[in-house]
C-alpha cells in the first residue's frame, strides 16, 4: 500500500535514462516504459520532451505514445518553408518587420522543439494542446499563450493553401479553442498602466536633446513609438494652427488604414527646432545629428588645448557602429545618458 500522505507529494517527473539491456534510452510513465530509441541521440531526446508534454498534458496521468515519422513532410520541414515566406511577407516598406518575425520563431520554437520530426499527417489537435500545456508552465500570460498558439495554427493555413498540410489536418486543429478568461490554468496579464508623469521627468533628466525631444512630443500627441521614430518633414501639414501629421506607416496600414495625428502648439514649439525644409524626406530625428552634437558640445566645453596627436587623429572612416539617419526600436527605447552618451540608431 503506498504511504498514507503519498498525495501530498508533488509528482516527480519521470527521468531520461539508459536501459543496460537493450542498450537505449527508456522512460517509465505510470509504470510503463517508453523506448526512446539510441541513447543520447536528438530523436531519443525529442521523444523524451514530447512524452512528458503529453504526459502533463493529461494530468500527469496518462502518457500518449510518441508518433513514428516516415517519409512524408515533417514538422521541421512545414517550419523551414513557413519561414522563409515570413522573410518574405512580413515586409515593412523593404525593410523585414523585427516585431512580427521574432514573435513566429517565439511562438513556432516549441512546436519545432516538441515535434520537429514528426509527420504533419500525425500531428493530432491534442498534440497543439500539449504545445499549449507546455507555455502555461513556462507562465507565461494567456493572452501571449493565446496569441502564440495562433500563430502556430496559422503556419498550418499557409502550409494547407500550398497543399503541404491536409486541410482536414488544419480543420482539426482549428477546433483547439484560445484559452478563456477564468477557465484555465494560465496566468492572467497584468493592465497596462500610465507612466507616472514623475517617472518620466525623472528619465528625461538622462536623455540626451533628440531623444527628449521626441519622449515630450509622443507624449503631448499621443504618438506611438514607431509614430516619432518614422516622422518627417514631409508627412507634416503645418497650414493650419494645429498641424497634423500623417505617418508614412503604421501599425494597421496593412489594413488600409489612414492614421491623422494631430500636434497642438506645445509639441509645435518642441519639434520646430528639428524641421528639416530642406530635407523633407529625412527622418527629423536622427541617431547621427544626435551624435554630432554630443561631440560638438564636448569640443565647446573643452578647457584644455588639444595635443598634437589629438589634432592630428582622424575618425574612423567606416566604424563597426556608426549611427543611422533613423532611430530603430530598440534604440529609441534603451537610449540612456545624457551629453556624454553617444546615442544608437540603426
Amino acid at each position: 500500500m503506498p504511504p498514507k500522505n503519498s498525495r501530498s507529494r508533488p509528482r516527480r517527473q519521470p527521468s531520461y535514462r539508459l536501459h543496460k539491456a537493450r542498450g537505449c534510452a527508456v522512460v517509465t510513465i505510470n509504470g510503463k516504459n517508453h523506448y526512446l530509441g539510441k541513447y543520447g541521440s536528438p530523436e531519443s531526446h525529442e521523444k523524451y520532451a514530447r512524452l512528458i508534454a503529453q504526459w502533463q498534458a493529461n494530468g500527469m496521468e496518462v502518457a500518449l505514445a510518441a508518433p513514428e515519422g516516415n517519409a512524408a513532410l515533417t514538422i521541421s520541414g512545414l517550419i523551414l518553408r513557413y519561414l522563409d515566406h515570413a522573410e518574405a511577407y512580413y515586409k515593412d516598406y523593404g525593410t523585414r518587420h523585427q516585431g512580427e518575425i521574432s514573435n513566429l520563431r517565439q511562438a513556432i520554437r516549441p512546436l519545432n522543439t516538441l515535434y520537429c520530426r514528426t509527420c504533419i499527417r500525425e500531428f493530432l489537435p491534442e498534440h497543439l494542446e500539449s504545445i499549449r500545456e507546455s507555455m502555461i508552465e513556462r507562465g507565461l500570460a494567456r493572452t501571449t499563450i493565446n496569441h502564440r498558439v495562433g500563430r502556430i495554427k496559422r503556419a498550418f493555413r499557409w502550409g494547407a493553401r500550398k497543399g503541404l498540410v491536409p486541410a482536414a489536418k488544419y480543420n482539426g486543429l482549428r477546433a483547439v479553442e484560445g484559452l478563456r478568461r477564468g477557465r484555465s490554468k494560465a496566468r492572467e496579464p497584468r493592465r497596462v498602466e500610465t507612466v507616472p508623469e514623475g517617472h518620466v521627468q525623472a528619465a528625461c533628466a538622462h536623455l540626451n536633446r533628440h531623444v527628449r525631444a521626441m519622449v515630450a512630443v509622443q507624449e503631448l500627441a499621443g504618438m506611438r513609438p514607431q509614430d516619432i521614430r518614422n516622422l518627417r518633414t514631409c508627412d507634416l501639414d503645418t497650414t493650419e494652427d494645429v498641424w497634423v501629421y500623417q505617418p508614412f506607416t503604421h501599425k494597421n496600414d496593412h489594413l488600409g488604414h489612414v492614421r491623422k495625428i494631430a500636434i497642438g502648439p506645445k509639441a509645435q514649439d518642441i519639434l520646430t527646432p528639428f524641421l528639416k525644409p530642406d530635407k523633407p524626406e529625412a527622418f527629423v530625428f536622427s541617431p547621427r545629428e544626435a551624435k554630432e552634437a554630443v561631440l560638438d558640445g564636448r569640443k565647446k566645453a573643452r578647457k584644455t588645448p588639444l595635443t598634437p596627436s589629438q589634432r592630428n587623429r582622424r575618425r574612423k572612416s567606416n566604424p563597426k557602429r556608426a549611427p543611422g539617419e533613423q532611430y530603430t526600436e530598440n534604440a529609441y527605447r534603451l537610449s540612456r545618458g545624457a551629453q556624454n552618451r553617444q546615442p544608437g540608431g540603426a
